[in-house]
This record gives structure tokens, sequence and C-alpha cells, in this order.
């Protein structure tokens, strides 16, 4: 019953996110808002161990997230972003109660690189197991996302390929993808 009260509620701040970066884009919002109704929410619950042997840190491999957001509830800190420019890791503040919101695949492809995925890794707590709640957000399964036409123009051309979840889900299962991530999957080449 908890859990569903919370996944009610943290649907309807990410719905309230999204509406406010759509806005700063200057897109016309109903559109989306109602795609993103109509999708998906996945909830992750992960448990971490304590971190009792030395050189065993991380809890999750580096990843983004494939949806438009991602909002996650931890129990501690843990957390890790890695900076874009030096490719090397920051650990992330954790404030008491604070939820984390990530920004995923696809509303870089809708924004067209206006904002970035974030690649993030989990590391084990070396005092107390860790547990976080994740919220994925993210358009119908086989919607197509594409980058916004308002925010594409000669000085601006595309740079995603669309793609839909179920597109994301058979780059997890294809083995071609060779270590690169489906953000880079959908990059189009401007060479």
């Amino acid at each position: 019953e908890k859990m569903g009260k919370y996944a009610v509620e943290i649907r309807r701040v990410a719905l309230d996110i999204l509406d406010a970066i759509f806005q700063s884009l200057g897109l016309h919002q109903a559109y989306i808002r109602e795609k993103l109704e109509q999708g998906m929410q996945f909830l992750a619950v992960n448990s971490y161990p304590q971190s009792t042997k030395p050189g065993v840190t991380v809890g999750l491999a580096p990843h983004s997230d494939y949806g438009f957001i991602t909002l996650i509830l931890p129990s501690c800190p843990g957390l890790e972003v890695m900076e874009h420019h030096t490719k090397s890791w920051k650990t992330v503040l954790q404030p008491s109660d604070a939820i984390h919101v990530h920004v995923g695949d696809h509303l870089e492809v809708l924004s067209n690189g206006i904002f970035r995925t974030l690649v993030h890794r989990a590391v084990l707590h070396s005092e107390k197991n860790r547990v976080s709640v994740a919220s994925i957000h993210g358009f119908p399964m086989d919607e197509k996302v594409k980058s916004a036409g308002e925010l594409v123009d000669e000085e601006h051309p595309k740079l995603y390929r669309e793609s839909s979840f179920k597109d994301f889900l058979d780059f997890l299962l294809s083995r071609r993808n060779n270590n690169e991530s489906y953000i880079e999957s959908l990059r189009i080449s401007t060479i």
C-alpha cells in the first residue's frame, strides 16, 4: 500500500518536473504530457550490501537511464556521476530525504542535446547497506521519441535518431553494441 502511494506521488512529481523542463525548452507541452501520462513508469528497488572486501566498491556498473527522467530516493550516500569532460567520477552529496533527478537518454534525444543524459554508478557504502528506489518515466513501449522540431534548424541540426523503449530493449538484447552506450548508438554522425 505504501509503495503504491509512493508510486502515484513520485509520478506526479516527475510529470511536474518534466512540464517545467519542456516549458524551459519552449515546447508545446500538452502533446508530450499526454504521451507521458499514457506512458510507462518503472519502479526499481535496489539493495546494495555494505562494502566488506577491500577493492570491491561498485554496486551497479556505470550506465545512463533510458527514459525521460529517473527520480531516485536513496537511503544513504553511494551515488557517483561521471563528469562529461574529464571522465572522472564525482561523489553526489546526499542531503537528508533528498530525491535525485537524472536526465535520461530520451530527454537528451527530445531536447536535441540541450539536456544531457547522466552517466552514473552506485558504489557500496563502507558502514551500512544501501537501498535506493528508482522511478523511471517514459513514453509508451512502442512510441518513438525524436528531437523536437522546434529545437532543430540549420544552426542546430538533428543529432539523434528516433527510438522507443522497445528499441532500447532490443539494443540490450543484441550483442552488437560492443560496450557502446544506448545514447551513443542513437547519435547521428556529423562528420
